[in-house]
């Protein structure tokens, strides 16, 4: 949610139809509450999470069998890593 830079209603952005989500480009918007007409800019974020892998340093791989339709194409998948294997 945002605010209306004119009354400090929240607003919503809309983003219909992929709108509003370029970088670098400035939007036009209606506040609903004062009717006025407002710009706004894009700023995509990332947020990275941390694990620890035990099987990257030493340790071992803690191994289990994927889900998958049809099960032929099943592997093994290390909960820790990621890594994958077929299965023998």
């Amino acid at each position: 949610m945002s605010e209306c830079p004119y009354c400090g209603a929240t607003v919503k952005i809309s983003h219909d139809d992929g709108y509003g989500y370029e970088e670098d480009e400035l939007y036009q918007q209606d506040c609903r509450e004062c009717g006025k007409t407002f710009v706004y800019d894009t700023c995509i974020t990332f947020y990275h999470t941390t694990y620890k892998a035990d099987c990257l340093n030493g340790g071992k791989h803690v191994w289990k069998k994927t889900i998958t339709f049809p099960v032929e194409y099943a592997r093994m998948r290390c909960t820790l890593c990621g890594e994958e294997k077929p299965i023998k």
